[in-house]
């Protein structure tokens, strides 16, 4: 016969865990958008079949996602860009001109582009910035950050995609 504390446990085994471990998420997949680069070039999520992707949407204004964007910078030297892709999308900004001149600026090893509103509505629109979204080679988000992302979260991601 349980006793109380046991069988609580018990129940919260089987419900998948009650205080937020043991539980298992099913990946959804990302929506199929498609954005224009600067110099007219259409970009789509296919593009990146069999590659491990962040999108990170982000201003240059603030320092979370400055400092975003430099933690970024280090995974696509890590991992190089043929196994990740990064697509940073700034918000509320001026212009790709502007975009292209910051990113050379700070010697960013990925492009910046500008996130039109549709863009952001494809994947549930934003609440803070920044948001980072880190999709597998299969195409389904495995994972969402809002605010900075720690290290080694990111990189547990990555690497289990490039596993895949």
């Amino acid at each position: 016969m349980f006793t109380g504390g046991v069988a609580l446990v018990a129940v919260s085994l089987l419900l998948g865990g009650a205080f937020g471990q043991n539980t298992i998420r099913q990946a959804q997949p990302a929506p199929p958008f498609v954005m224009k680069e600067a110099n007219g070039k259409t970009i789509k999520l296919t593009d990146f079949k069999n590659k491990a992707v962040i999108i990170c949407f982000l201003t240059t204004s603030d320092e979370p996602s400055r400092k975003q964007m430099g933690m970024l910078n280090d995974m696509v030297g890590h991992y190089g860009e043929t196994n990740l892709a990064v697509l940073a999308l700034a918000i509320g900004q001026t212009g790709p001109d502007s975009l292209k001149t910051y990113a050379e600026q700070q010697h960013l090893r990925y492009p910046l582009h500008v996130a039109d509103y549709d863009l952001v509505q494809t994947f549930g629109g934003l609440t803070s910035i920044p948001l980072t979204i880190v999709i597998d080679k299969n195409q389904n988000i495995i994972d969402r950050f809002v605010g900075v992302t720690e290290t080694n979260a990111l990189d547990a991601d990555v690497r289990a995609i490039l596993k895949q």
